[in-house]
């Protein structure tokens, strides 16, 4: 009994990826139709989506003196590592930001999608793992830099928290770069990232800012395993009563 039982299992796990693939995440994006994240101006992020390997980049809002100057950089990598992938971001602007240039706000959402240069679906085998914020500085200018990446599951802003990253300098009681990885919680497939910095002291400046993720193998719902053990362990009763 437990043989069958494993056999409808499996059958039901394939029948609920295959039913799932194939209304195909109506809601999301096709992949098909976004550009490679290649390393570009910000300007060009800001109204282009682009993916990098499994992850899609979505620019939402960002404010800041000199935020639309075509010389700032935009570069998203990936890694692919033994414990899961890790994608960064990293913004550099055209020159290094001081005390005098006020504070910055970058609002993006990046999300797991079918990465179409590989055979499986990463919707139904990958997930986020966790994060962290970190920054670059030239010199002894690591100074009155505050870097804060909060991200939320839902909305920005909205009743979903994923947690915050701060990074710091030492000398307004941080940690330096980078700041504490932050756990996500299972099954999320899509973050609302807000970076927010700033300067605070004259001997300060930032180079770049860095976002990165981390991803694993994604798990089942524990719900969705209860709903597919039912289903077996009920058929299995009904022809033994038979």
């Amino acid at each position: 009994m437990i043989t069958n039982i494993s056999r409808q299992l499996t059958t039901g796990a394939l029948a609920i990826a295959g039913s799932v693939a194939a209304f195909g995440f109506a809601g999301a994006a096709p992949v098909q139709a976004q550009a490679e994240c290649l390393p570009q101006s910000f300007n060009n992020f800001k109204t282009n989506p682009c993916r990098k390997g499994d992850k899609l980049f979505t620019h939402i809002n960002s404010s800041g003196i000199g935020l639309d100057d075509p010389g700032n950089f935009l570069t998203i990598t990936e890694t692919v590592l033994p414990l899961g992938d890790l994608h960064t971001f990293t913004f550099t602007p055209v020159t290094p930001l001081l005390s005098s240039s006020g504070t910055y706000v970058i609002d993006y959402t990046i999300e797991i999608v079918d990465n179409p240069d590989t055979p499986g679906n990463e919707l139904l085998t990958k997930m986020f793992s966790a994060f962290s914020a970190g920054y670059t500085t030239t010199g002894q200018t690591d100074s009155g830099v505050s870097l804060n990446k909060t991200v939320w599951s839902d909305a920005f802003g909205g009743s979903s928290l994923v947690g915050t990253s701060e990074a710091r300098s030492l000398d307004i009681g941080g940690i330096g770069s980078p700041g504490l990885t932050v756990l996500i919680a299972p099954n999320i497939l899509k973050l609302y990232v807000r970076d927010t910095f700033v300067i605070s002291s004259v001997d300060g400046s930032v180079n770049s800012i860095t976002n990165d993720f981390r991803q694993t193998t994604y798990i089942p719902e524990p719900s969705a395993i209860l709903g597919i053990l039912a289903v077996a362990g009920a058929g299995a009763f009904a022809r033994r009563k038979s």
